[in-house]
């Protein structure tokens, strides 16, 4: 380096410097991430899954006696859509497969004469795949406009439950002790 210019002897300096490979810190990315985690986890109590909104424990409501609840009730033998006492149709069933687009259908008319309902009622047997479940859900939840390009909401507010046990056949007369 002797023979060099002094604006050489910087030039090579400098270019030694940034060749030289500098050292990561983990340490504060570490503390960083460890807040992060914490943080978000302190947050996390409005996760909702599917859109379920589900009842608040605390919260009692008086239920409005003039109307009648919508109901979808899951079997194997096929979907039943009730309001109130009055069936409103059966559609399909697990070995058929299930009809949700006349479902889908019908709800709509029960939608445009009670425009303001948005609360609909799922009773599932034990035996319902998961598959069975989100499709009935998505059936009752949207349909497509009529121009196919849009989805209609239906009744967004779904509320699960077991449907009751069916009543099977009696037994027979004069049986075996």
């Amino acid at each position: 380096m002797h023979g060099l210019t002094r604006k050489a002897r910087t030039v090579l300096r400098r270019d030694r410097r940034r060749k030289q490979v500098g050292e990561l810190n983990l340490v504060p990315m570490i503390d960083i991430l460890v807040v992060l985690v914490f943080f978000l986890l302190v947050n996390s109590t409005g996760v909702s899954i599917l859109g379920l909104n589900l009842p608040d424990a605390t919260k009692t409501s008086q239920p409005d006696v003039n109307r009648q609840p919508l109901v979808v009730t899951v079997r194997g033998n096929g979907l039943v859509l009730t309001e109130g006492l009055n069936e409103l149709g059966r559609y399909g069933s697990a070995a058929e497969g299930y009809d949700y687009r006349s479902l889908s259908e019908r709800l709509l008319t029960v939608k445009n004469a009670r425009p303001d309902e948005t609360r609909i009622t799922l009773l599932v047997e034990p035996a319902t795949t998961h598959d069975t479940l989100v499709q009935t859900m998505d059936a009752v939840r949207i349909t497509p406009s009529s121009d196919g390009r849009t989805l209609r909401d239906l009744f967004p507010n779904i509320a699960l439950g077991d449907a009751p046990v069916q009543a099977g056949p009696a037994p027979a007369a004069g049986g075996t002790p």
